[in-house]
């Protein structure tokens, strides 16, 4: 039988589509095993709700010091599981981070037997850990708090940046062995090949938290129950040091992002060790200018009847607020650039300005349950 279609012309058809942007990350892992302290904390807690929002498919298992807050976090997340123990369980932590491609360390930034636990774990395993540790942006005030003429109040021009700078931020570290697991951490960045390091240094963080647990701050918090206790403002000194601030889902992310970069593995040089050092401030204001908006704020609710602010010393400053002349009477000022380059972070939220008229609400009813 002649073939009739000999004579027909040949076609080659090509068909393409434009496909979303989305549809690139389908081959993305999802699956990653996160180790995570802090898990009722202000901000562990916080970040440990992003996590779970963002990416149900991760494995997270959380350090908790009793049965009451593991119910606190299973009732909160399903998926969540608990591990019943605290910083000095050694066996516990390292059993841990044997199993885990991330550690978030956020229960503390000064426990340092933790932190050598963590780092030993790590360093037995055949696979590299990514390893993300909570520090605080008092660091950068450690120059003033070693200084004996340093003036609690006093102003400085000072102002570290985390990414042409990071040369300057380590050496500024280093010189400070009272920085005890920030030095650590650097000494593991820069000498260990089976972890992969990022230090990250709160400010001040503000707003309401969103975990389980802990939803309060510290300074914030802390002024405006002074003040609304004493029914007057109050400031260290001159009042014209400053510290950078950020609110706490905003710092959340900045966490999240770093935990995300980690499971994408794609081994990004300037995410991690001798770079990975973070800075998080997005703004900033002098102390006295935060004491006027705490005493602002509480006038206009009718909650104070002076609108004066007292200027304290260090040794009172200390014996009426947390860690006083540290949270309140130094200097902590940098430029956070390297997240918003190196993970794409974004912060969102409200300025501080905004939210402490919020603070001093919650404040009001903290002393009625009180």
């Amino acid at each position: 039988m002649a073939d009739l279609t000999s004579d027909l012309p040949s076609y080659s058809i090509t068909i393409s589509y434009d496909l979303p942007d989305y549809f690139s990350i389908i081959d993305a892992p999802t699956m990653a095993n996160i180790f995570l302290t802090g898990a009722t904390g202000y901000i562990g807690g916080t970040v440990l709700s992003l996590l779970v929002e963002s990416h149900p498919k991760y494995s997270i298992r959380a350090l908790v010091r009793d049965e009451a807050k593991g119910k606190l976090i299973t009732d909160a997340f399903k998926n969540v599981e608990v591990v019943i123990g605290d910083l000095d369980s050694a066996d516990v932590l390292a059993g841990e981070v044997s199993k885990a491609d991330v550690v978030v360390h956020l229960a503390a930034s000064g426990h340092l037997k933790s932190v050598e636990t963590i780092h030993e774990a790590i360093a037995s395993k055949p696979s590299t850990t990514h390893w993300i540790q909570i520090s605080g942006a008092s660091a950068l005030a450690a120059g003033e708090l070693a200084d004996e003429s340093y003036v609690p109040g006093s102003a400085s021009d000072l102002i570290f940046n985390d990414l042409a700078g990071i040369s300057e931020l380590h050496s500024f570290i280093r010189r400070y062995p009272s920085r005890a697991v920030d030095n650590y951490v650097l000494d593991v960045a820069a000498g260990e090949a089976k972890a992969n390091t990022a230090l990250v240094l709160p400010p001040i963080i503000y707003g309401k938290g969103t975990g389980p647990g802990n939803k309060r701050s510290v300074q914030i918090p802390s002024l405006a129950s002074v003040t609304l206790r004493r029914g007057r403002g109050l400031q260290v000194g001159e009042g014209l040091s400053r510290w950078g601030n950020v609110h706490v889902k905003d710092v959340a992310r900045l966490f999240v992002r770093l935990v995300e970069k980690a499971v994408e593995g794609n081994g990004e040089k300037h995410a991690w060790n001798d770079n990975g050092v973070y800075l998080a401030g997005v703004g900033e204001l002098s102390f006295g200018e935060i004491s006027k908006l705490v005493v602002s704020a509480a006038l206009e609710k009718g909650l104070i009847s002076s609108g004066d602010v007292d200027v304290i010393g260090a040794k009172e400053a200390d014996s009426l607020l947390p860690y006083g002349t540290v949270l309140f009477g130094t200097n902590a000022r940098g430029e956070a650039l390297r997240a918003k380059e190196v993970l794409g972070w974004t912060p969102t939220e409200e300025r501080l300005q905004d939210e402490i008229p919020k603070d001093v609400e919650r404040e009001v009813s903290v002393a009625r349950r009180l």
